[in-house]
This record gives structure tokens, C-alpha cells and sequence, in this order.
């Protein structure tokens, strides 16, 4: 990616007011995984641990966690750091496909090691050939192992829970349990969407031993701050702290929502020919995210809230859920509901009010936007889609059901802590 723009001028025709918004629009990607390891905020003890196994022979990895946390973006800029320092890193990555039989899966797999060292010329490094017919764990064994010794080669296998033979998950089980037995010169790097390994591997215990194991959790504060300041560093724009703090806690630790928010909000700025981003951008960026998103959350949404009972709380108990106090997993409990259901509502809520709200949430009825988790009296919720839940919360502010007290917090965290603080 080349940046056209430079940061210490200030646009001076309405050419170079163009040429910002086209780069405001290539630095946040909320649409694709980043690949550029200078925007790519945060995440250092996963890099450090995905860096260790690739390096260190017969070690493998699985970096698994929700939905929109990272994990594809993650996978693509983890080894650049040190790409200049080790030449002969050759890092490849496929993504599953749900018709993927195993002989699909690692024919993809192998050709795209092969063709990414040619592209890189380093073609002597993995002698692979062209093609392949029917393939066994052993028949790819036997390929990997002609790569040179010299060579550092990482097979990234994105989007693994996409995968529905289970006898494809289980031989490539299997692949990566041969490479480390065999001491082949090859790191696998499994990627997926799952709360554990064996929700993702399924039973496959025996490669436990030999995969390091990277659950990807939510992104903190300070690493969605850094998301904005990093771009917004490379252009003339600047933004406000209210502005920042808003879109940060908007976001739910999610990066997909840090890039779209302040994606339209900086193009809000640069339409009104301003270069500091403030919280009236992100106001107008919140109403252009829900336009955009018109067909891609509101069908589940609506799905989840529509009721003909006159004086139903689905909406206002979705929100509350959506901005309830969450552990690090993103789970929340039934008492986590009632400090923001009671501000919702303006009276106090007890449990038993909203009880029949969550268990229909969970049904197919409502299109099971929570998943629920734990034994009665302990149970635990979170959103099925991460990424349904800051859209509950933009739309219940753009809808008038969260009050001027609760938004005020959102642009100054400092003045009183809400359950939309994690």
C-alpha cells in the first residue's frame, strides 16, 4: 500500500481534499484483514508465541476466537516483523473452503507455498511441483520435507471451522501430528472461529502436544486507540478525545467497528473541509454505519426484536445485553442485565423480569442471537455474532433509548463508569 498524502500539509486544492478521502478510505479496512505490519495495532504476546513456532521446528499453531477479533489480520503481518532479518520466511495463506475435501484443502495449500516462493524468488527454497492427485498425510509429509533447510516456510490454513467433512478436519489432524513427528521443516497455522481448540479440532488429542495453543481474545483500549492514531498519524487529519473515546467504546473491543467508525467520520471531516475529527463526526458516522449496514444487521436484528405485544422489552433487553459488563470472553451473566436495563427503563428491573427475554433469545425463533453457556443458576450469555453487538448499541442510541447521561460517558469515560466499559 504507497500513502500519497502528506501528513505535515494541509490540503490545498480541492484535488488534494480528494486524494485525503481516497487514502482515509485505504487506511481503514473494516472490509478485509490488514497486511500492512506498520497499521497493525497491538496483539504482541501473539506475535511473540505465533514467531516461536514458526521458528522452532516440529511446532504448530492454532489461533482461534470469536468472530471479528483479528484472527485473519493477525495471520498476515505476524512473521513481517522480522521478514527482513530472516530472509528465507515463506509464509503462505489459504482459506478453507466448506466443500473442501482433504486432497482440495492441501493441494490449495501446497500450490500456494510453491507459487508465493516463486513470486517472492525464492523458488529453490520449496521445490514443490504444480500439480497433485489424490494425497494422503503422508504424501504431504513426503512433499514439505523437500523444503530446503534454510528455509522458514508457514502454511497459514484460515477459516478452518468453515471446513464440514469431518474426515478432512481429522487427516489434516493427522498432517500436522506427521510433520512434528517427522521433524519437517514446515510450520502449520491453524485459524478459526471457536471458543476452544477441541471445538475446532474436534477430539484430536494426540496433536495437543505439538500445537501451541492462541486464543485471540477482544482488543483492549489502548490497542483500538492505537488503530486510529496509527492511520490518522500518516494523514494531516487529527482527532479529539471525545471523538476517540467514542468510537473505542462503541467498538466492544471489536476492530471491525474502530475501522468503520472512523473510517465515515474522517470522510465526515474531510467533507466539511476540517482536519480535526470530532465527536459531531462520529454522530454522523454512527447514521451512515446503519445505513450501510441496512440488510446486513437489521434482518437479525429485526428478527430478534420484532414482537405484536404491545409495550414488549426486546429491544430494551437486546441493548442491555449489547452494553451489559462482559468478562474477558465476552460472556455476561443474568445480574449484568439489570444496572443497564433499570437506566433503559427508568425504574428498577429484578431478573425475573427479562428471564423469558433470554430464553427466547437463544431459540431459533429469534434467530438465536445469544448463545448461553454454563448449569442453571450459573448460566452465562454472549452474542452468537460478535459483531451484532455494537450495531445493537449504535442503533438504540440513533433510536433514542439510551439517555443523554449515558451517552456523555461514552465520549468522557472518566467522569463515571458504565456497564458499556469493559
Amino acid at each position: 500500500m504507497q500513502f500519497r498524502v502528506d501528513p505535515s500539509t494541509p490540503p490545498q486544492s480541492e484535488e488534494d481534499w480528494i486524494h485525503l478521502e481516497f487514502e482515509i478510505r485505504s487506511l481503514f479496512t473494516p472490509a478485509g484483514p490488514i497486511d500492512e505490519e506498520q497499521l497493525f495495532a497491538g496483539r504482541q504476546s501473539q506475535i511473540r508465541q505465533l514467531l516461536q513456532a514458526a521458528i522452532e521446528r516440529s511446532r504448530h499453531a492454532v489461533l482461534f476466537g470469536e468472530r471479528g477479533v483479528g484472527k485473519t489480520s493477525l495471520a498476515n503481518v505476524f512473521w513481517k516483523r522480522f521478514s527482513k532479518r530472516l530472509q528465507s520466511i515463506i509464509a503462505a495463506r489459504i482459506q478453507a473452503d466448506p466443500s473442501d475435501d482433504y486432497a482440495a484443502l492441501w493441494s490449495k495449500a501446497l500450490r500456494e507455498l510453491r507459487t508465493t516462493a516463486v513470486s517472492a524468488g525464492k523458488g529453490d527454497l520449496i521445490p514443490l511441483p504444480d500439480e497433485y492427485g489424490a494425497l494422503s498425510p503422508d504424501d504431504v509429509r513426503l512433499h514439505l520435507q523437500q523444503c530446503r533447510a534454510n528455509a522458514i516456510p508457514i502454511l497459514v490454513i484460515d477459516e478452518f471451522d468453515k471446513l464440514e467433512e469431518e474426515y478432512t478436519i481429522q487427516l489434516t489432524a493427522n498432517t500436522v501430528k506427521y510433520l512434528s513427528d517427522y521433524g519437517v521443516n514446515c510450520t502449520v497455522i491453524i485459524v478459526g472461529v471457536a471458543e476452544s481448540l477441541s471445538e475446532l479440532i474436534s477430539e484430536h488429542e494426540s496433536i495437543k502436544r505439538c500445537l501451541v495453543q492462541i486464543p485471540l481474545e477482544r482488543m483492549n483500549k489502548s490497542e483500538l486507540r492505537k488503530i486510529i492514531e496509527s492511520r490518522l498519524s500518516l494523514t494531516p487529519l487529527k482527532i479529539d478525545n471525545d471523538a476517540k473515546w467514542k468510537i473505542v467504546m462503541l467498538a466492544r473491543g471489536l476492530p471491525f467497528y474502530v475501522h468503520t467508525l472512523a473510517k465515515y467520520a474522517a470522510i465526515s471531516a474531510t467533507d466539511n473541509r476540517r482536519l480535526v475529527i470530532s465527536e459531531a463526526d462520529v454522530d454522523a458516522a454512527m447514521e451512515e454505519f446503519i445505513t450501510e449496514t441496512a440488510q446486513t444487521f437489521y434482518d437479525d436484528y429485526y428478527k430478534a426484536t420484532a414482537s405484536n405485544q404491545p409495550g414488549n422489552l426486546f429491544k430494551q433487553v437486546l441493548l442491555a445485553c449489547a452494553i451489559a459488563e462482559t468478562d474477558d470472553g465476552g460472556f455476561f451473566t443474568p445480574s449484568n442485565i439489570i444496572p443497564p436495563l433499570s437506566k433503559i427503563l427508568n425504574r428498577p428491573v429484578e431478573i425475573a423480569n427479562f428471564q423469558r427475554h433470554l430464553s427466547e433469545f437463544i431459540s431459533d425463533d429469534r434467530g438465536a442471537v445469544l448463545i448461553r453457556r454454563g448449569g442453571e443458576r450459573q448460566y452465562r450469555f454472549r452474542f452468537k455474532d460478535p459483531m451484532m453487538q455494537p450495531y445493537v448499541i449504535i442503533k438504540g442510541i440513533r433510536d433514542g433509548m439510551v439517555d443523554e447521561e449515558t451517552k456523555a460517558i461514552l465520549s468522557y469515560p472518566d467522569q463515571g463508569s458504565l456497564p458499556i466499559d469493559r
